[in-house]
């Protein structure tokens, strides 16, 4: 697996909000939280570059 290094810059409220993330347990830090939300990003990205075309057009 290729690893790549992602900075972030984040203001106090994120940094609030991911560090109450951390501690009901979803992550076991910051870095993992970012990790699994990065996959989940990418997971959700790939499904919707997956759909065909006529599956994103508005029902008539």
């Amino acid at each position: 697996m290729v690893e790549n290094l992602i900075k972030l810059q984040l203001n106090q409220q994120q940094l609030e909000l991911i560090d109450r993330t951390v501690a009901q347990g979803v992550a076991p830090d910051r870095a993992a939280l970012v990790r699994l939300a990065v996959r989940e990003y990418a997971a959700a990205r790939k499904a919707e570059t997956a759909a065909k075309p006529s599956d994103l057009e508005p029902l008539r």
